[in-house]
C-alpha cells in the first residue's frame, strides 16, 4: 500500500510520501514516490506518485522532457 499526502497549512503546503515498493513478500525495494520540479524564482510542481510504477516513470520522463524542451 502507497501513501501519499498534501496538507494545507497557513505557511502554505506541506507534501509527504512513503518509499516502500513491494514486488513480493521477500522482495521490498525503495523508491521516491515524490517528486520535485523547482523554477527558479517562479514556481515548484510537485508530483506525488502511486500505484504503478511503469506509469509514474512514463510520466515523469515525459514531464522531464516537455521540461527540458521549456528550459532551451
Amino acid at each position: 500500500m502507497t501513501y501519499c499526502v498534501a496538507i494545507k497549512v497557513n505557511e502554505g503546503l506541506v507534501f509527504a510520501a512513503d518509499t516502500r515498493t513491494s514486488a513480493g513478500v521477500d522482495d521490498v525495494r525503495t523508491y521516491n514516490k515524490l517528486h520535485v520540479f523547482e523554477f527558479a524564482g517562479e514556481r515548484v510542481f510537485t508530483v506525488l506518485s502511486a500505484g504503478n510504477l511503469a506509469t509514474t516513470q512514463a510520466v515523469l520522463a515525459h514531464l522531464k522532457r516537455e521540461i527540458d524542451g521549456i528550459a532551451k
